[in-house]
């Protein structure tokens, strides 16, 4: 047995801060490491390895002994670099879809171009028209790149607060280019 997996069942079964902290020391660059390659972002790969360690000591009990603490905790980090991907790509989906939405709606319309060009009309024209706090959120998650939990925290909002805002404009949306395209005025 490695001195590792003797400190990770001391935290464990001990509730000992001590061995989990000599888990810690002997871990973090790795965990690290490990989330830099993954996100190619410095900051993030920070915070991942920090949650890491934190779940760690969390989930200590779900540790078994006779195995690799470093794989144990390598799977949390891969585990946590997958949801933040998640969230960024559900983050970033609302907007670019709505658009292909928009594009896509009346493709086989004769009229395509026409439809497409009047469609975009009236998005630009719903985009422009909608309240500056609403703008700041669309411009935080889709001109900055950031996700969700990102722009909660410097709109200083909960992020299932953000995702419902997201949610509800990208409707408000929806219906602001079918009221306009009904009206016959896209722009």
């Amino acid at each position: 047995m490695d001195d590792l997996d003797v400190w990770m069942q001391h935290a464990r079964d001990d509730n000992d801060r001590a061995a989990y902290a000599l888990v810690v020391e002997a871990t973090q660059h790795l965990l690290r490491a490990t989330a830099l390659r993954a996100t190619a972002d410095p900051e993030a790969a920070d915070d991942i390895a920090q949650e890491t360690l934190v779940r760690g000591w969390e989930r200590r009990q779900q540790y078994r002994p006779g195995t690799s603490p470093k794989a144990w905790l390598l799977a949390m980090v891969r585990s946590q670099v997958m949801d933040r991907h998640r969230r960024r790509d559900r983050d970033r989906r609302h907007l670019p879809d709505l658009i292909r939405e928009e594009l896509r709606r009346h493709h086989d319309c004769r009229d395509d171009e026409q439809l497409r060009s009047d469609r975009l009309a009236a998005l630009r024209t719903c985009l422009d028209e909608i309240a500056e706090h609403h703008r700041e959120l669309l411009d935080l998650v889709h001109r900055d790149g950031l996700s969700t939990d990102d722009a909660a925290d410097v709109l200083e909002l909960r992020p299932e607060a953000v995702r419902q805002r997201l949610s509800r404009l990208q409707r408000a949306l929806r219906s602001c280019i079918e009221q306009r395209l009904k009206a016959g005025s896209p722009a």
